[in-house]
């Protein structure tokens, strides 16, 4: 079939004509017509994704064919954050002009929380995708917001499970980019190698880093490495240990992306190089990730990736299951009905904890050949925000 396409003007909103797209109603006041989602995404420059839309629209397009929610269909514009807290900011007050009943995406931190005063004054919820500190309710001083991923310290305590328990780590090199996240989540690894008994040597590193031999050679002595950075750092992390003759269990935070972009000789990626996910329907066994997989397939004629953000299929029928619940499609009565729903979707549970967040597994990949396979599923992960 026709793929949708991603590309809009900057600050521009396009909608995906699923039950029309006349004028929006007033959020909350009308219970007919078409409910409302924005879909708040990089739409333009070096960092968009012509497919970040797919896994949502595939849900979208699936309810309304069932009949919709209460008899209502959904429909959705996408609007461009773009990479900077100024874009986000402007597209989230177009997004509120567009009187959606949730916001879905804000996959960059500063952005959700630059756009935060105008999303508690609109009273709209929002599932978001950052994984930071920064954007935990706390934080940004917010009751509407819900993480729709693991958390630094959830990545860094599932993949630590397997280190430390699975294969017996007990001297780990963790090598990180020196940006918010990678950072946040390095203090998180180390805290807890601490806590074990764990040795660590840690090496920061530029996000633009073109050669990472000295922290590779450090590794020699070490059981296994932690790094913590881009499809690019971690294509040169499996690289350079190669060159290097450094044999060691890898854990990456996005090889997969590297690995679907063709960054890795296949014969580089072994069941040795590992990463862990936010949401890996093609890896999990559950009968909704294959339910997912299976239409996936057959819309789109592809296999989806987390460049694709699987987990946009579940944020749609977490609205659904809200609005069901709540009886009401009005933002506030769908943020406070989340925080009562359990839903069993393609990423495995959604279920809200005391701060917000509806994911508490996380899956650990390897990629032997460049074929992901399930290591383990780190179950029950605690965030501390």
């Amino acid at each position: 079939m026709k793929k949708p396409t991603g590309h809009l003007a900057a600050g521009l909103a396009i909608c995906a004509v699923l039950a029309g797209c006349g004028a929006p109603a007033e959020s909350g006041e009308a219970e007919t017509g078409p409910i409302r989602i924005a879909f708040m995404d990089i739409l333009t420059g070096p960092q968009a994704l012509t497919a970040g839309d797919y896994s949502l629209k595939l849900a979208v397009d699936e309810i309304n064919a069932a009949g919709g929610i209460n008899g209502r269909k959904l429909e959705y514009k996408k609007f461009d954050t773009n990479i900077t807290p100024e874009a986000a900011v402007r597209a989230t007050n177009l997004a509120i002009e567009y009187k959606p009943s949730i916001m879905i995406g804000y996959g960059v931190s500063s952005g959700l929380r630059a756009s935060v005063n105008a999303i508690n004054k609109a009273g709209v919820p929002v599932i978001h995708g950052t994984l930071a500190k920064l954007t935990s309710p706390e934080s940004l001083g917010t009751k509407l917001t819900f993480r729709l991923g693991p958390t630094t310290t959830q990545y860094a305590l599932a993949a630590n499970s397997y280190f430390f328990g699975d294969l017996g780590v007990k001297n780990l090199t963790i090598i990180h980019t020196q940006d918010a996240a990678p950072t946040e989540g390095a203090q998180a690894i180390i805290a807890d190698a601490k806590a074990k008994g764990v040795t660590t040597t840690e090496r920061a590193v530029p996000p633009t880093v073109t050669d990472l031999t000295e922290p590779v050679l450090a590794a020699k002595g070490s059981d296994a490495i932690w790094e913590w950075g881009y499809a690019t750092t971690d294509a040169l992390i499996v690289k350079q240990t190669a060159q290097n003759n450094v044999d060691l269990p890898i854990m990456t935070f996005s090889v997969s992306a590297a690995a679907t972009r063709g960054l890795i000789p296949k014969d580089l990626l072994t069941d040795k190089v590992l990463s862990v996910s936010s949401c890996a329907p093609y890896v999990l066994p559950g009968e909704r990730s294959k339910h997912f997989m299976d239409l996936y397939r057959k819309t789109y004629n592809e296999e989806p990736t987390d460049a694709n953000a699987p987990r946009y299929y579940d944020a749609v029928y977490l609205l659904k299951a809200a609005v069901e619940k709540a009886g009401s499609s009005e933002p506030q009565k769908v943020a406070t009905a989340i925080e009562q729903t359990t839903l069993e979707g393609a990423c495995g549970e959604l279920k809200a904890d005391a701060n917000h967040n509806l994911i508490h597994d996380v899956p650990i990949i390897k990629w032997p050949a460049g074929k992901p396979e399930l290591a383990k599923l780190a179950e029950d992960i605690e965030s501390d925000f």
